[in-house]
């Protein structure tokens, strides 16, 4: 039975999607980028950070900072975090430094893991996105909805949320001078 469904799955000629919860809307994530799924656990905070890093976890004796991902899309934060959330773990290229550090994404929950084929998917709308389109890389059609798929490269791009950070505490540092 094993060989069965390993033979299906390599004869499958499409992705496989991780669709997940961001505030009360659904999102697809390319389960390629995907390291790991771990349950929410406690968030430590790191004085002078943005908002987008929530903090950082310790997962196996290594320090994962935790990008939240509501705020990095730019929603606001219309549902709390619970039992059901969790954290996405990426594995990325931090090109500042070229090496590879782990990323936790917080998410509300995972709905599920669909394997879909090229023809589900279908271009983003140029317009009408309440999110910024550099982190919509396709839609796809599932089970008559329509979910955006999130563009991890640019979702967790090192080097803006670095400059996003240092832009904040610039910021905070102007508003203490005066």
């Amino acid at each position: 039975m094993t060989e069965l469904l390993e033979n299906q799955i390599a004869e499958f000629d499409g992705i496989g999607l991780l669709f997940v919860d961001i505030g009360r809307e659904a999102f697809a994530i390319p389960i390629h980028s995907v390291k790991e799924v771990i349950e929410l656990t406690k968030i430590t905070s790191v004085p002078m950070c943005s908002s987008i890093v929530n903090g950082v976890i310790n997962v196996r004796g290594s320090v994962v900072p935790v990008i939240d991902a509501a705020t990095r899309i730019g929603m606001e934060q219309t549902q709390d975090y619970d039992k059901y959330s969790c954290i996405v773990l990426y594995e990325r290229e931090d090109v500042t430094t070229n090496e590879l550090i782990v990323l936790g994404l917080l998410v509300n929950r995972v709905r599920s893991i669909e394997m879909i084929s090229d023809d589900m998917k279908t271009n983003k709308p140029a317009f009408g996105s309440h999110i910024p389109d550099l982190f919509v890389s396709q839609m796809i059609r599932l089970k008559e909805q329509v979910f955006p798929i999130l563009d991890m490269p640019a979702l967790l791009d090192c080097e803006a949320i670095n400059q996003e950070i240092l832009s904040n505490q610039h910021s905070s540092f102007r508003l203490r001078e005066q």
